[in-house]
């Protein structure tokens, strides 16, 4: 009697293969649109993400009598005139701190012998070998171009895209809302202009809700910081408490840059190891109560996302679009949930998403479904 039972593998269907397949292939080709799109989609969701939590102001005074167009010029003008305030008081400080940079290093160059000399033999040897040294000097100048010609094309990309964000965002804040009821005319069923209405309301408050409370909390570290930083006796707190504020936007990656930059300032201001570390370790204790219980308090559980996913995520976006795509990744994934959500595109893997005992980070978007 044959015990023998043959066991085929169970084969997926041809169809379900080619389905995945295709997925792959539209998320890479998505992947690769918003990375060579850059130029154009940055100014895009920046513009948005502040109409987002500038729109209620809007509607304010649009109850005042004050027409949406005047409005709109008013919140823009109100933002550009804070944001150059802020950018005046801190370009002198900054000046100064990148003008110490030569004296730090020969500084750095003085205190490694090990690595001085091997430079200056270096140097020496190059000096003989090239004449009178001009093919250095030739070479240092041909640099110093090249850099300048980068920062001008940086600089006038910049004040294009600075531009493109002023008038995008004007015309979502006067525009915006006719879009959006467009778009819920344009369903063809009132459930689904239900869900389109409540989906629309839900990013705008929960957006418009992390913005306001996150700004807060970062502006609230970046005052604790800059106390600490005069208490310490370091110079220019006011520049470390803006960095501590601008920075603590991207979760986890700015804060270790800020303390990797305060430890080196910490270098610089004093000579004893206890004090330098005292710079650094006075911003990541700060950090710590602001992580571990001012932002949970008034945030509550939901934005809590588990920390390796919002790192990786950040990663991604500034591998994308660089800085400001490290800034603006957390808005958008909150974005992303709550499209996910109302379009039913979330599975078991939210479950995955969520940090440490949330039970959801969205619950509240889910219970209005």
């Amino acid at each position: 009697m044959n015990t023998n039972i043959d066991v085929k593998p169970e084969i997926a269907p041809v169809g379900t293969v080619k389905a995945k397949a295709l997925n792959v292939i539209a998320i890479l080709a998505i992947a690769y649109t918003i990375y060579f799109a850059e130029t154009l989609l940055v100014p895009v969701c920046v513009a948005g993400f502040i109409a987002l939590f500038s729109s209620p102001i809007v509607r304010l005074m649009l109850i005042l009598k004050i027409p949406r167009p005047l409005g709109a010029i008013l919140v823009i003008s109100s933002l550009m005139t804070l944001a150059v305030y802020i950018v005046g008081l801190l370009v002198e400080p900054a000046t100064r701190w990148f003008e110490v940079i030569p004296a730090i290093m020969e500084r750095l160059t003085s205190e490694v012998g090990d690595v001085a000399q091997p430079l200056e033999a270096l140097r020496s040897s190059v000096g003989s070998e090239g004449g009178d040294g001009k093919s250095i000097e030739q070479a240092v100048d041909s640099t110093l171009q090249g850099v300048v010609s980068v920062l001008a094309e940086t600089t006038m990309l910049f004040a294009v895209q600075v531009g493109a964000i002023i008038v995008i965002t004007y015309f979502f804040l006067v525009f915006g809302d006719e879009l959006m009821r467009n778009i819920v005319r344009a369903q063809s069923s009132f459930s689904r202009k239900k869900t389109t209405v409540v989906m629309f309301q839900t990013i705008q408050n929960d957006v418009s809700r992390y913005v306001l409370v996150i700004s807060l909390i970062n502006v609230g570290l970046g005052v604790a910081t800059a106390a600490a930083m005069a208490a310490l006796g370091v110079d220019d707190p006011m520049l470390w408490g803006a960095l501590a504020t601008i920075l603590n936007f991207a979760p986890y990656v700015g804060p270790m840059l800020l303390a990797i930059i305060l430890t080196g300032v910490g270098f610089i201001e004093f000579y004893q190891f206890f004090h330098v570390l005292s710079v650094p370790g006075a911003f990541l204790l700060l950090n710590f109560i602001e992580c571990q219980f001012v932002t949970p308090t008034l945030l509550g559980q939901r934005f809590n996302i588990n920390p390796l996913l919002v790192v990786l995520w950040m990663f991604a976006w500034g591998w994308l679009w660089g800085a400001v795509g490290m800034l603006i990744a957390i808005p958008l994934l909150v974005c992303v949930r709550i499209l996910a959500t109302h379009l039913n595109l979330v599975g078991s893997w939210v479950k995955v998403l969520n940090g440490g005992f949330a039970s959801s980070i969205f619950s509240g978007a889910e219970q209005t479904k």
